[in-house]
């Protein structure tokens, strides 16, 4: 399955709708290190690596050597992800800050912002274990990117091959074996990437969230 590219127009304007950060959020994101890109993997939505290396003024074929691998469906369709095996390559690991946040991934951006997908219907919610949600400020802002998510052009056939990993953690070193085998931009196989998956997460309690009254899993080395 090839999906149709979102235009570019579309990208600019989320973004310029959109800003996913402020200085209060950004302190925030810093006391845990970027907790949410270990161990995960990043999806691009169609188009969106044209939009990018646009904006950083690199070729779409240099963007996918730096940045991206492809994962490879069951059915043969082919999604652009981060790099596997790796922090996110955009976070500056001495600073703990985007180095493209103006123009990031969108669901990069949009986090705490998640998907559920039910039979023909996308549903988006706000993750309860980042630290955000449990800002009732930080909270509010980021669910007003649900409309906007909510009007993109994404086909539910995407949101139904992402939703398959997308909330699943993988132990990078795995992912890094494979890759010693590979290219710099290569396909894998959605059958490797699920063989890397991470039975539990070292360092990790569950305690209950008296705002929200729910089980968190909550990373003790980000705390």
């Amino acid at each position: 399955m090839i999906f149709e590219k979102i235009p570019m127009h579309v990208y600019e304007r989320f973004h310029k709708m959109f800003s996913g950060v402020n200085e209060n959020t950004f302190k925030t994101c810093r006391t845990c290190g970027g907790a949410c890109e270990h161990n995960k993997i990043g999806t691009l939505l169609p188009g969106e690596k044209e939009y990018m290396a646009k904006e950083m003024g690199l070729s779409v074929s240099e963007f996918e050597v730096r940045y991206l691998d492809i994962l490879r469906m069951d059915d043969g369709t082919l999604l652009h992800v981060l790099k596997l095996g790796k922090l996110c390559s955009f976070l500056n690991k001495e600073t703990e800050e985007c180095e493209c946040r103006n123009f990031k991934p969108i669901f990069c951006k949009v986090y705490p912002v998640v998907f559920t997908v039910e039979v023909d219907k996308v549903n988006f919610t706000i993750d309860n274990w980042c630290k955000l949600s449990r800002n009732e400020v930080f909270r509010n802002y980021f669910e007003t990117a649900i409309p906007l998510l909510s009007s993109l052009p994404i086909p539910i056939e995407w949101f139904r091959h992402v939703v398959s990993y997308d909330n699943l953690f993988f132990d990078y070193n795995k992912l890094e074996k494979y890759r010693n085998r590979k290219k710099r931009y290569e396909i894998f196989s959605l059958e490797e990437i699920l063989d890397t998956e991470k039975a539990e997460i070292e360092n990790t309690s569950l305690f209950i969230d008296p705002t929200f009254g729910r089980l968190t899993l909550n990373f003790e080395n980000f705390y």
